[in-house]
C-alpha cells in the first residue's frame, strides 16, 4: 500500500501535471492571435514558454528517479529546477507585467535583467544542491526495479544544515516571491481594472482573479511543502504536484472564459 502510493505520487501527479502545463502552453499558442490585440503579443508568448517550461519540470519527476542512483537523480534535478527557476518563474513574471502594464511600457532592459536575476539565482542553487545532495536512496520498488531520489535532509551536520538554510532561501526568492508578486500584481490589476476598458470587456476582472489564484496556487504549495520540512516531515513533493494541478485548472478555466459576458462561444471553438 505504501509503495503504490509513492509509486502515484512520485509517476502518475507530476506526469498529469505536466501533461497539463503542455496543454495550457498549446492552447494559449492557438488563441494567442485572437487576444493579443487586447493583452498584447509578449503576455501569450510569455506564458506560453513559461508553462512548457513548468511543464518540463513537472513531466521530469519520473526520470530523476527511474534513472538509476547518484549521479542520475542530481543530473535531471538540475536540468528540473533550471527549468522551473531559470525559466518558468522569469517567464511567467515578464507574462504577467506585460499582461498589467502592457508590454509597450515594459523596458527590454527589465526584462533582460529579471532572467539575468533568475538565471543567476538558479546557478548558485544548482551549485549548491549539488553540495547538500549527500547521495542517494530507494524510496520505493517497482517489481525488482528500484527507484532513487537524493538524500538532503539525513544529516545534521552544521555545514549542511547552512546549505540547506541558502538553499532555501534561494527558492524563497526564486520562483517564490517572483510568482507571489505577480499574483499580486494580476490581483490588483483586477481590483483597479480601468472603467472604460470594463466597459468593453466586462469578464476581464473576473478573468484576472482566476489567473491570480493560479499564479499564486503552486508557490503556496512550495511553501507548504517547505514549512513541513522544517517541522521534520520532509520529502512531501506530491505537495507540489496537486499545487500545479489546481493551479493548471485554475489558469484553464480563465484562459477559456470569453472578454465579453454576453460573448457565449469562447474563441476555441471558432
Amino acid at each position: 500500500m505504501h509503495d503504490g502510493w509513492l509509486i502515484f505520487s512520485n509517476l502518475a501527479l507530476p506526469i498529469c501535471a505536466g501533461i497539463t502545463f503542455f496543454a495550457l502552453a498549446r492552447y494559449v499558442l492557438l488563441i494567442a492571435p485572437m487576444r493579443t490585440l487586447v493583452t498584447g503579443e509578449l503576455t501569450y508568448k510569455g506564458a506560453s514558454w513559461g508553462f512548457a517550461f513548468f511543464g518540463a519540470y513537472l513531466i521530469t519527476r519520473p526520470l530523476q528517479i527511474l534513472l538509476g542512483p547518484h549521479p542520475m537523480p542530481l543530473v535531471i534535478n538540475s536540468v528540473r529546477e533550471y527549468c522551473m527557476m531559470g525559466l518558468f518563474a522569469p517567464a511567467v513574471f515578464v507574462a504577467m507585467m506585460s499582461l498589467c502594464f502592457g508590454a509597450d511600457d515594459i523596458p527590454k532592459r527589465f526584462i533582460v535583467s529579471i532572467f539575468a536575476l533568475a538565471n543567476m539565482l538558479a546557478i548558485a542553487f544548482l551549485a549548491i544542491n549539488a553540495q547538500a545532495m549527500g547521495g542517494t536512496e530507494v524510496i520505493f520498488h517497482i517489481g525488482s526495479y528500484a527507484a532513487y531520489d537524493g538524500v538532503w535532509f539525513d544529516t545534521h551536520e552544521p555545514r549542511a544544515q547552512t546549505l540547506m538554510a541558502i538553499l532555501f532561501l534561494i527558492r524563497f526568492l526564486d520562483p517564490l516571491f517572483l510568482l507571489f508578486l505577480a499574483g499580486v500584481i494580476v490581483f490588483r490589476h483586477a481590483r483597479h481594472y480601468p472603467a472604460d476598458r470594463r466597459a468593453v470587456y466586462n469578464n476581464m476582472p473576473k478573468k484576472l482573479y482566476l489567473l491570480a489564484a493560479a499564479v499564486f496556487a503552486f508557490p503556496v504549495s512550495m511553501l507548504i511543502t517547505g514549512l513541513l520540512v522544517f517541522m521534520g516531515i520532509p520529502n512531501q513533493w506530491w505537495i507540489y504536484y496537486v499545487g500545479a494541478i489546481f493551479a493548471g485548472f485554475l489558469e484553464a478555466t480563465s484562459l477559456r472564459l470569453p472578454l465579453r459576458r454576453d460573448v457565449q462561444v469562447s474563441e476555441h471553438n471558432h
